[in-house]
């Protein structure tokens, strides 16, 4: 934009100030802060990871991931609401010609 990148800087500085005004600019720089904390933090714990696994052996196969208990009781429930579903959709189903229920 200008010929030097210090000029860039101040004159991105001058506008955010502008438009997030001098009581919001600190907060807002924070959170950019932490942001980028974090990202950086959960790219370094996946390349951890990768490293692990590519340095385990290729006939040792790595434990799934625990789940938590939260997901543990939302799976039961959904595999109980459809066993309930099925029942209730076998139960509704007409009867072939033919057929009966009740024997004489």
């Amino acid at each position: 934009m200008f010929d030097s990148p210090l000029k860039d800087s101040i004159i991105v500085l001058i506008i955010l100030l502008l438009f997030f005004g001098p009581k919001r600019l600190p907060a807002l720089s924070r959170s950019i802060g932490e942001s980028i904390k974090e990202f950086r933090g959960g790219i370094g714990e996946a390349r951890r990871e990768k490293k692990a696994l590519a340095e385990a052996p290729a006939d040792v196969v790595p434990a799934p991931a625990q789940q938590s208990a939260g997901a543990k009781v939302a799976a039961t429930t959904q595999a109980s609401a459809t066993d309930g579903a099925a029942a209730a959709a076998e139960a509704a189903a007409p009867e072939p010609a033919g057929t009966s229920s009740n024997a004489h």
